[in-house]
């Protein structure tokens, strides 16, 4: 069995081959075997790197349309002519070839320079695509287009067959008693239609044979010579025309057919590199680093074959100065599997393949040796121990020191104290050459040789003794132990046969032999309750972030939820920072206008607006103010100063004016409020402030709508100038606007009282009003 089947590679190789497009890109991987060439493990070790970055980043690389076509291209090559069908294979793989270097264009942001420089070598035959689809349709047919003497040609062919279709439907038509079927058919490449029998000479034409049943004769009248001798001479042509076509497309070809052949050498190899970039993807594999140094390194290593939901990882690592791993533990427990995950990596690597790691270091082995499982056989007369023996003996004759030397249970298949003598032989003979080793014993003493050598490394692979099964725990520095005697008990073997089993262990020990075996096995319960601490922390760990994650959640919901809510304060209050302003310049052009009350009612909204706004906001609560400090309305933000603190309300001197407002509708103001001259009093006589309005309104002429404005803005410059009695001229007419007047002073509720003049005052042309 050669190391490749041993190690399982081509299984890995089977299902790698799946991922491929076509046949040659399996073919490759068929036939792939590992180098032990360092510039060609470098190479493929660099292809396989950029092509599983560009798999993992933008999917796989399209071969649609390309075909294993080597043999048209040969006989192309040859100078043979051509298939339509052939001609649509080159034309796909022309166009699939440009689909690969589209690939390469869209993956810049991977640097991926020796795929680039692969891919690079394709050569794009445009001018021969063009042409050959110019000639040639998908389904390899000739096209009418193809030159102008083959559309001339089935021009005239279509017209001969309507010529065929008039004639025998005419001859039908005439003889519908004598034929004995309608449809036309076709005997050598003629027009026939089928007559009676009796009849097959009464129409002066050819005769083509019977029916099978002999009642009826194919005839062909002399009607349909003429047609048939036109159609039969242009199919020849066409033939003539199309081989003349075909040869000039096979003679395209043939001035690129080494090219294509090439290309299809290229394509091959990257159908092949990127189906293992597939696998790699799907499995989660990395790509081993090279190293020049004597080092192995795994870490998180699976092996590919066992299902990835039951699989163990471990890490394993081989490092200068020692060169032996020697790995102990029972049966079944993974001995076997540490063993192969080493030897597979190293071969699927020097294959150009990932490997079911995180990370990955190897050095440059110049050959891997390599025996594992029981190659007897009955032809060859091997037993185990011969077959054992001669792969042995192989390594001991071309091992070298940058070889890597796997043996699995070494020393095996014969007497226990001559194995174990074997094994030891062997083991020193390798470490004196420098190759690295790895081997599984159950052997004790070599258990106790290797803790003798600093240069070997001991592991075990891991048992639970408690469910009494393997755990496939891969640990260093520690020797496993084989568990015979737990796993018997466990089968049901009798207890008394179990204890004389221990006791002859035990006897054929030393005194040191059994210390060193109860402090392994201190070793190995510790290193359990270490795992076990370390799955506690671990569980900890995820808990902790789980609730570490849960709470920064939900302080950006809470911070959201606030940043909403102040958005919405913010929306809020500039929307009633503007009504406000609105009110504001109503209040002032109400001023400009002498519309007292309609002024008093936009504060009393104001004031409203300001409630609402300060409502709920204590932060100012506990200031003490005093008279002529500069506050701010917190509605606004428009200064002004305090002329009094009342009981419940604070009168404030804003924009000229006094305004009444509560104490959480201001706040403390850094502006400073210049000291005002004292106030010069001016008394002036009540007749001087009466004598700038007049005493009456006259509303004569006016609409009843006109009137009320007119009167509504004389009663409000009453109001203002403290004019207390006037009259109000509204003429008789109608008697229409002295009633529009008198009902609107009736809800007026500042009108004291109203009556119609005296004679001297304008009779019931007038009415007098007296406010309050």
């Amino acid at each position: 069995m050669s190391v490749e089947s041993s190690l399982e590679l081509n299984v890995i190789l089977e299902q790698v081959e799946k991922y491929c497009a076509f046949s040659l890109g399996r073919e490759i991987i068929e036939k792939t075997k590992p180098s032990f060439d360092k510039l060609v493990i470098q190479r493929d070790h660099d292809l396989i790197k950029e092509a599983l970055a560009a798999v993992i980043h933008y999917g796989t690389m399209p071969f649609g349309g390309i075909s294993d076509i080597r043999e048209m291209l040969i006989n192309a090559d040859k100078g043979r002519i051509l298939t339509g069908a052939e001609c649509v294979q080159e034309i796909r793989l022309i166009q699939g070839i440009q689909t690969v270097i589209g690939y390469e264009k869209t993956i810049a942001e991977v640097d991926h320079p020796d795929l680039q420089e692969l891919i690079g070598t394709l050569m794009v035959h445009s001018k021969t695509e063009k042409y050959l689809s110019k000639c040639i349709n998908e389904y390899g047919e000739v096209v009418d287009s193809a030159s102008a003497e083959l559309h001339s040609i089935r021009s005239g062919l279509r017209r001969a067959e309507n010529d065929i279709a008039n004639a025998a439907n005419k001859f039908v038509a005439s003889h519908a008693d004598q034929v004995v079927d309608a449809i036309v058919t076709y005997r050598s490449d003629r027009a026939v239609i089928l007559v009676r029998a009796s009849d097959k000479n009464a129409f002066g034409g050819m005769f083509y044979g019977d029916s099978a049943s002999g009642q009826a004769s194919y005839v062909e009248p002399a009607s349909l010579i003429g047609p048939n001798n036109r159609r039969q001479e242009l199919a020849e042509k066409e033939k003539e025309e199309l081989h003349r076509i075909l040869t000039e497309c096979s003679k395209e070809i043939r001035i690129v057919a080494k090219e294509e052949l090439a290309n299809l050498d290229t394509c091959a190899l990257l159908d092949a590199l990127f189906a293992k970039a597939q696998w790699g993807r799907e499995h989660d594999a990395c790509c081993a680093e090279l190293s020049e140094q004597k080092e192995i390194c795994f870490k998180k290593a699976r092996h590919p074959l066992i299902d990835a939901k039951k699989v163990v990882a471990n890490d394993y690592s081989l490092k200068q100065p020692q060169k032996v791993l020697l790995i102990t533990g029972p049966n079944t427990g993974g001995k076997t599997v540490s063993l192969k995950v080493i030897g597979l990596f190293v071969l699927m690597t020097y294959c150009g393949m990932p490997i079911t790691c995180e990370e990955a270091v190897l050095p440059y082995f110049d050959h891997v040796f390599a025996d594992i499982g029981d190659d007897q056989s009955v032809v060859s007369s091997l037993s185990s121990f011969s077959a054992h023996i001669s792969k042995q003996a192989e390594v001991a004759n071309q091992a070298t020191e940058n070889s890597l030397v796997l043996l699995d249970e070494v020393g095996s298949g014969t007497d226990p104290k001559e194995g174990e003598a074997l094994a030891i032989a062997l083991l020193n003979e390798l470490r004196k050459r420098g190759c690295m080793t790895i081997c599984t014993t159950h052997y004790d003493r070599l258990k106790i040789y290797g803790k003798k050598h600093t240069d070997v490394l001991l592991a075990s692979v891991q048992f639970d003794m408690e469910k009494l099964v393997p755990t496939y725990r891969y640990t260093e520095g520690l020797t496993g132990q084989s568990n015979a005697f737990e796993v018997a008990e466990k089968y049901g073997l009798p207890s008394s046969i179990i204890k004389y089993a221990r006791f002859l262990k035990d006897q054929a020990k030393s005194e040191e032999d059994l210390l060193l075996e109860r402090l392994e096995k201190q070793l190995n319960d510790n290193e359990n309750k270490r795992e076990q601490l370390e799955k506690l922390v671990k569980s900890n760990q995820e808990i902790s972030a789980e609730l570490k994650k849960e709470k920064t959640i939900l302080a950006k919901e809470k911070d959201d939820f606030n940043d909403k809510a102040q958005a919405e304060a913010d929306e809020y209050l500039e929307k009633i920072h503007q009504e406000a302003d609105e009110i504001l310049k109503e209040i002032r052009n109400h001023e400009q206008t002498s519309k007292y009350h309609e002024a008093l009612q936009t504060a009393s909204k104001l004031n409203k607006i300001n409630e609402t706004e300060n409502r709920t906001d204590e932060s100012f609560a506990d200031t003490v103010y005093h008279v002529g400090d500069a506050v701010e309305l917190r509605s606004s933000s428009t200064v002004c100063q305090i002329l009094k603190i009342e009981k419940k309300e604070i009168l404030i001197l804003i924009n000229g004016r006094e305004m009444r407002v509560k104490k959480n509708q201001i706040r403390p103001s850094s502006h400073v409020i210049p000291k005002m001259k004292p106030e010069i009093s001016v008394q002036v006589k009540e007749q001087n402030i009466f004598a700038s309005i007049p005493s009456e309104v006259n509303l004569i002429g006016m609409h009843a709508d006109e009137a009320l404005d007119a009167l509504e803005t004389y009663m409000d410059t009453a109001k203002m100038h403290g004019l207390k009695t006037f009259r109000v001229i509204h003429g008789d007419g109608t008697g229409r606007l002295r009633k529009t007047v008198h009902e609107h002073l009736t809800k007026d509720p500042d009108v004291k009282s109203f009556r119609l003049g005296m004679p001297n005052e304008g009779g019931t042309g007038a009415t007098v009003v007296d406010l309050k």
